[in-house]
């Protein structure tokens, strides 16, 4: 556990991509700065990745996050760069609101909540959880998406379910849910996802006409 907290604390430290956030001002007026409402470091550290608000340039794309990568027996820290972007194709498998969050302030408000969007590579495997891979919208960014005339609300997401789509996003490492990833985990029974990788926050949501 000690090797992902020094390693959370090293992008909170070394990573310029974090730096120029936006704080959220919640419905009651209170504010939720970048670091949330967390109390540890380490909490602090991840969730200012979470926060992220800068969209990607071409540069910061890792083509190399594709299905056969993501499917490769290991998954750790060092296998992708939580300071790249990436770009990932796949069929939606459900969205849904995730769960109240130090990352948000602990907000209970649907708008100030992440939508977890799971994708799989075809509708073929939907049902296989091995194959999930979890990405995220945050309020930072619907908000962001708002300004820009694009509705990302909880409701309008939910109609990408049993779309193919095209997300951009950052790359993040959700070491708290390795133990339910596939490939950290092959033997466990809790397992719903492919990989502990995520692309968090999504920044682009093309749905695709194939």
């Amino acid at each position: 556990m000690k090797k992902y907290l020094n390693y959370a604390l090293f992008l909170f430290i070394f990573n310029p991509l974090v730096q120029a956030q936006e704080s959220l001002t919640l419905p009651d007026g209170s504010e939720c700065g970048i670091e949330g409402s967390a109390k540890r470091k380490n909490d602090k550290a991840l969730n200012l990745l979470k926060n992220r608000v800068l969209f990607p340039q071409k540069s910061d794309i890792d083509t190399s996050f594709n299905w056969d990568k993501i499917n490769e027996p290991t998954d750790d820290r060092r296998k992708f760069n939580a300071r790249r972007a990436v770009i990932l194709r796949g069929y939606v498998v459900s969205v849904n609101m995730g769960s109240v969050e130090t990352c948000n302030c602990n907000s209970t408000d649907p708008a100030y909540r992440d939508t977890h969007i799971i994708l799989v590579p075809n509708k073929e495997s939907k049902d296989d959880k091995t194959q999930h891979v979890v990405a995220e919208v945050t309020p930072r960014i619907r908000l962001l998406m708002k300004e820009k005339g694009i509705d990302w609300s909880q409701k309008a997401l939910k109609k990408l379910k049993g779309q193919v789509v095209e997300l951009e996003g950052w790359l993040f490492y959700d070491f708290k849910h390795g133990e339910r990833s596939a490939k950290v985990r092959p033997d466990s029974k809790s397992v719903n996802r492919a990989t502990a990788w995520e692309i968090h926050p999504i920044t682009r949501i093309t749905v695709l006409k194939l």
